[in-house]
């Protein structure tokens, strides 16, 4: 193809340019291609024209090319080849067709090799060829010695046996984001353009203008970043992503970064757990005693083959791998619609129950029936809010799915508290105290909506509610605003529910009991007892909350089963709390043996149900 440059004898040009302005008129005619060199500065080669870039002439429009948007660092490519005879490496080379723009490319390598190389002795390793974490540890916090022997240069690689990394110096003025690329034999680079970091590189860290700044400012003088291979473990044995640590320091305390540092991991292979389910998660550990993975402070985002840790602040940081079964396909949809429609029946009927407490204003409720109400409310929006969850999820907006995630746990947390006053209810009526407490009900209510609260407010704060993936066999997912962190659901949900659990079921034992014993001694008396009694164990069941215990505490092979066991039952939830109501609202309060039992009817006390 004809090629026409500016300059050439048989090309007609004239010069021209809008003042301080990135934009370059031009018009094409004749050929349909031609390169124009653009310096940083705004002017053209080959000539030098004070600010001027060169503009075609043509019989057509006048086109219009915006330099900002076109030529920059981040977006144009680098081309050795087409860069070989240009001396000013400066400079972009435009490519323009008859039907507009079409390429800008730079002479600027975004790939900055490091200046000079340090061959350092080996990091401590044990007879089995694991990297002592205690000597890591030295060997990031002594970083700042090294660089008396870099002498004038600005980077370089260090090299110690299986570790490597890179070393820079700070910019003392005007600091700005700084990448590093790790290349596949684990040697570094640093990378001008995000562009060429994510094409190039499968393995980066990305230091925030913010993080630098903040260095800067502490008198910080470099940034230093090393891969450490087979590292020791933590006591858990946990299983870390390619087996690699990766250690950052600035050589000042760097924490509480809004924009943050970014450590990023292309082309994971996720079937490495084969027929399981791998679960990622950054984690650091902050270099002192043993190593002890946290989450703190750290972020997980994964995108199909892509793994990136938003962390705030500077430390160790690995991905660490767990291994879970994966459900299957028909497993997710079965217990979608079981839970689904369970969800829906049990707000139906607590939707009922709810409407004829409303529509009985005028009697006088009990104790019982007031906290019972206030049961029912709680689980009528835990059941709502789950089945809003997805939708919410499938919107994509995370201020959506944090209020989503936040309301569902606060329902959860009460519903939670909520069995648990229940069963106190009753204890304390067969202690025949709660008469005696001032302000009684007060005192539960605040019990019921406060306590919840504080506790997602505190989630909250500390950003714990996110999108959380659940990854199906045929390689599917389904998304929920839920509590990624593991850690901070096994010791808010699963701790919280273990405590009133165990209470629960003790009274729930005791109760059962009592029914048990007064059957028998008033077998004679009771007629057709046995289908009510079998009712009042289910409301009971179902009002302590004890069917939850199969969702929280099923592991391994006994998982899926013990989830289809919870569905299941919990989709009748609502169904024998409204009966139990219904009995409760009819007058069986009046009954002497108690609500969960029937008897005579010629005394008018009911144990567990004091004013």
């Amino acid at each position: 193809m004809e090629m026409c440059h500016p300059g050439d004898s048989k090309c007609n040009f004239t010069v021209w340019r809008k003042q301080n302005s990135d934009v370059i008129f031009f018009h094409a005619e004749m050929v349909d291609q031609f390169n124009l060199s653009i310096l940083e500065n705004g002017s053209a080669r080959p000539s030098q024209l004070n600010n001027t870039l060169y503009t075609w002439i043509a019989d057509f429009d006048v086109q219009e090319i915006n330099l900002s948007t076109m030529c920059n660092k981040e977006k144009s490519l680098y081309n050795e080849t087409t860069c070989a005879d240009i001396v000013d490496k400066t400079s972009y080379i435009l490519t323009v067709t008859s039907e507009g723009p079409e390429s800008c490319q730079t002479c600027d390598n975004p790939v900055k090799k490091p200046d000079m190389e340090l061959e350092l002795p080996n990091v401590e390793v044990d007879s089995g060829g694991v990297i002592d974490a205690a000597a890591a540890a030295g060997v990031m916090n002594n970083l700042s010695f090294l660089l008396e022997k870099m002498g004038n240069s600005s980077t370089a690689a260090l090299s110690m046996g299986e570790v490597k990394g890179l070393l820079s110096r700070l910019p003392k003025e005007q600091p700005n984001k700084i990448n590093f690329g790790f290349s596949s034999d684990k040697n570094m680079s640093i990378v001008d353009s995000e562009n060429t970091l994510q094409r190039e590189f499968n393995r980066s860290v990305h230091m925030s203008k913010e993080a630098v700044a903040m260095a800067v400012n502490r008198s910080g003088t470099f940034v230093g970043v090393l891969v450490f291979l087979n590292m020791a473990q933590d006591k858990l044995k946990s299983k870390v992503l390619n087996n690699e640590v990766v250690g950052i320091n600035m050589g000042v305390e760097i924490h509480n970064l809004t924009d943050t540092i970014d450590i990023h991991y292309r082309g994971v292979n996720q079937k490495e757990c084969n027929a399981k389910e791998c679960n990622f998660t950054c984690n650091s550990w902050n270099g002192k005693g043993e190593v002890n993975w946290t989450t703190d402070g750290c972020e997980t985002e994964i995108l199909n083959d892509s793994i990136k840790c938003n962390c705030t602040h500077l430390s160790f940081f690995a991905i660490l791998m767990s291994q879970t079964d994966k459900i299957t396909s028909e497993d997710m949809k079965s217990l979608t619609y079981i839970s689904y429609i369970g969800s829906g029946l049990s707000m139906f009927f607590l939707a009922v129950a709810l409407f004829m407490q409303c529509a009985m204003r005028s009697a006088k409720s009990n104790s019982t029936t007031k906290i019972l109400l206030n049961l029912f409310l709680s689980l009528f929006f835990l059941n709502l809010t789950f089945l809003l969850n997805q939708t919410i999820a499938g919107l994509n907006n995370p201020a959506s799915c944090v209020v989503m995630a936040a309301a569902m746990h606060y329902f959860m947390l009460s519903t939670f508290t909520w069995f648990f006053l229940e069963a106190l209810h009753i204890f304390l009526q067969m202690k025949d105290v709660n008469t005696a407490i001032k302000s009684y009900l007060v005192k539960i209510y605040i019990s019921g909506w406060v306590t919840p609260g504080l506790v997602v407010v505190i989630l909250i704060i500390l950003n714990k509610y996110k999108m959380q993936t659940i990854h199906v066999d045929d390689g599917s997912t389904v998304n929920m605003c839920w509590i990624p962190d593991v850690q901070v659901h096994y010791a808010v949900n699963i701790g919280y529910y273990t405590l009133v659990f165990l209470f629960n079921l003790a009274i729930f034992i005791f109760v059962v009991r009592q029914i048990q014993l007064q059957k028998k001694l008033k077998a004679k008396e009771v007629k057709g007892s046995t289908p009510t009694n079998t009712f009042s164990i289910l409301g009971l069941f179902s009002m302590l909350g004890l069917s939850w215990g199969f969702a929280f505490f099923s592991y391994g092979k006994m998982a899926i089963p013990s989830y289809y066991i919870f569905s299941i039952i919990n989709s009748f939830q609502g169904f024998f709390l409204f009966i139990y109501y219904y009995k409760n609202s009819q007058g069986f309060e009046a009954k002497p043996v108690s609500v969960f039992t029937s008897s005579s009817t010629d005394k008018t006390t009911n144990t567990y149900d004091i004013n």
